[in-house]
């Protein structure tokens, strides 16, 4: 699992960030992401938080979530479900949830995401590219950049185009998760990370009032 961030620029030249929580499976499937949009009081059933990052409230509502969608593939079974280092994903009420759901959660070393974690592996430099290429065909269709309004449609195309079963389960294999393979990560690949998540800048024209 991991936070990939997206930074949008308004026209007033205020930037905004929108951060997908994306969630895969060793089979290969996908859960449906988490977008965490900038701003309150948005929705209901529309995740924010004032800067467009998540927190340890939404850390939970995310697991809690993902235990509904995966539940019927649970079986009553227990998940064990692999989480970076962030603050939001080690609250004691996420924990606690976690527990009480047959939810085994392992973390990753500091600083090992980039060898470890099959997404920064392997999944989202497939992503950015779907990204930058479902940005050119929207903005040639529609003759206008791209929207907060539009956010939620453009990423979905990159999303499946990037996230395929065969993509996932060669994320999970790249890493030796599974299948397990102990050997599959060198000692040269153990150094330090660099920064992965997907970000990207561009003009930001404000949307027509919607009205519900």
């Amino acid at each position: 699992m991991k936070g990939a961030k997206r930074q949008l620029q308004q026209g007033s030249g205020d930037r905004g960030n929108v951060t997908a929580i994306i969630t895969v499976c060793a089979d290969g499937t996908t859960v449906q992401p988490t977008l965490i949009f900038k701003g309150k009081n948005i929705m209901k059933k529309i995740a924010a938080s004032p800067n467009g990052w998540t927190d340890g409230k939404l850390g939970l509502y995310w697991i809690q979530d993902f235990n509904i969608k995966i539940r019927e593939k649970a079986n009553g079974q227990t998940w064990v479900l692999f989480l970076d280092g962030h603050s939001s994903h080690h609250t004691s009420a996420l924990l606690c949830y976690a527990q009480e759901n047959k939810i085994e959660i392992l973390t990753y070393p500091p600083h090992t995401t980039h060898a470890l974690q099959g997404l920064d592996v392997i999944c989202f430099a497939i992503y950015k590219t779907a990204w930058k290429d479902e940005v050119k065909k929207f903005e040639k269709q529609e003759k206008h950049k791209v929207t907060t309004a539009d956010f939620t449609g453009v990423s979905s195309r990159a999303f499946l185009h990037a996230f395929t079963p065969e993509v996932v389960r060669s994320s999970f294999a790249a890493t030796g998760i599974f299948p397990f393979n102990q050997n599959i990560i060198s000692t040269s690949q153990m150094k330090p990370s660099e920064a992965t998540s997907v970000k990207g800048s561009f003009p930001m024209q404000q949307a027509s009032p919607v009205r519900a």
